[in-house]
């Protein structure tokens, strides 16, 4: 039988094993698509974020380039429990978008971001610009 010293010592390190699991950062270095199909390539270097991402939609035909692609530059920060990213993009029709959000290790071993973004689209003036602002959320699935 089991001593109650030795049942607290197995709970708690139950316990901590099941938070070290959760505080493990989360690479982001890769290549990475969410729901839509766009596709983020990224490389960390220090706390910084750099890379490509390849649209597979667009608010208005051109906006993001005739590639549909822009350099990325963001940073990353893998001091918390789960490694954060912030990063945007300069489009080549001017807008811009921002992602903010969290890299997760899946209990399979996958890798997700789960993000929020902001589209900030040019406006022709300050009467339309109450409709040049979009947001919603990305899943990033590592794929590479």
């Amino acid at each position: 039988m089991m001593s109650v010293i030795t049942k607290n010592l197995v709970f708690h390190a139950v316990i901590l094993g099941s938070l070290f699991v959760l505080a493990t950062s989360c690479n982001v270095t890769g290549v990475w698509r969410n729901e839509l199909g766009s596709v983020l390539h990224i490389q960390v270097v220090g706390s910084e974020l750099r890379g490509l991402y390849q649209s597979a939609v667009e608010t208005d035909p051109g906006a993001t380039g005739p590639e549909q692609q822009a350099k990325i530059l963001g940073v990353v920060n893998t001091r918390g429990l789960q490694t954060s990213v912030a990063f945007s993009v300069l489009w080549e029709a001017g807008s811009c978008s921002s992602w903010v959000g969290q890299c997760f290790q899946l209990p399979d071993g996958r890798r997700v971001i789960k993000t929020l973004w902001m589209l900030r689209s040019i406006s022709s003036s300050s009467a339309d610009n109450w409709k040049s602002t979009r947001m919603g959320e990305d899943t990033f699935v590592l794929i590479s």
